[in-house]
């Protein structure tokens, strides 16, 4: 299993997707990334390419021919090849071949970068563009980290879990379906300084979506723990967790959104998408922070 390791962390990446596979803590010996239960979401992280979460109908259309892409993308789907630049520091990438094509008709060089520093986690993307083209894409990161609760008998219940955010956030949210898989509309919204967390209140909304242009960190406090999170590179958060079982919120930076119930097909007009011109390389990412209060 490739994997980044310092003092602090022991950091592990599943080569199926290039996604976090364990986060532990050397110093208290605590696993913090969630671990799949079955009765719960049977993931961890996704590295999100090239497209955020849902296409309408699966459907989208490049320069008029109609292609069909999976939840998330393709990036998932694939075995990842790596290369170790040292202890602290590892590359994952994928090159696009015949089967990525049929699915996503841009030749592209894409790597997940992933560098611990002391009790921080550096995930970096890098998107190279190997076609003849413009290419269009989007893209973002998925983990799932263990928050504190109690189980019982029907579910597992988040406690003693907070958002906090530097101030209050003047931003626009992005409203779900019942499917919540598809945007309806946006409104503008204030995201409150600090956010208590519960499984009900994001399951009403399937997913939170917010505009975070003018968020650079989310700290998210669950018992004695807070991870940091600075995304001030990603124009969109998504908060997300599973009814019923599992221990996890994920915190989502993304560069991108999911579709609209009625979407623009074509991809490079979609909302937010990513344009890149042949030969360039577009690169982004974001960073987590692991703090434990030991008092």
């Amino acid at each position: 299993m490739p994997f980044v390791e310092n003092e602090f962390l022991r950091v592990e990446i599943n080569p199926k997707g290039g996604a976090l596979k364990s986060i532990f803590d050397k110093k208290t010996n605590e696993e913090l990334l969630y671990q799949m239960d079955s009765r719960s979401w049977m993931g961890q992280d996704v590295v999100i390419f090239p497209f955020v979460a849902s296409l309408k109908d699966r459907r989208y259309l490049a320069d008029g021919k109609e292609y069909s892409l999976r939840n998330h993308g393709i990036i998932r789907y694939y075995e990842l090849a790596f290369k170790q630049i040292n202890n602290n520091e590892l590359i994952m990438y994928l090159d696009s071949n015949k089967e990525t094509l049929k699915e996503y008709p841009f030749d592209f060089h894409f790597e997940v970068i992933y560098k611990l520093e002391d009790n921080k986690l550096s995930i970096r993307y890098k998107v190279e563009n190997t076609g003849t083209e413009v290419m269009y894409f989007s893209l973002g990161g998925h983990p799932a980290l263990r928050v504190k609760g109690v189980e019982n008998e029907s579910e597992f219940v988040i406690e003693d879990t907070m958002l906090e955010f530097d101030e209050d956030i003047s931003t626009i949210r992005y409203f779900l379906n019942e499917e919540g898989n598809l945007i309806t509309h946006v409104e503008e919204c204030i995201i409150p300084q600090t956010l208590e967390v519960n499984k009900e209140m994001i399951n009403e909304a399937k997913t939170l979506i917010y505009d975070s242009n003018e968020i650079d960190k989310v700290i998210m406090s669950t018992g004695n723990r807070k991870f940091i999170f600075n995304i001030s590179e990603a124009n969109v958060l998504a908060i997300w967790t599973l009814k019923g079982f599992g221990d996890y919120l994920c915190i989502e930076p993304w560069w991108g959104i999911p579709d609209f119930e009625n979407p623009e097909l074509e991809l490079k007009a979609k909302p937010l998408i990513i344009s890149l011109e042949k030969n360039k390389e577009y690169e982004t990412g974001y960073s987590i922070e692991f703090i434990t209060n030991t008092k």
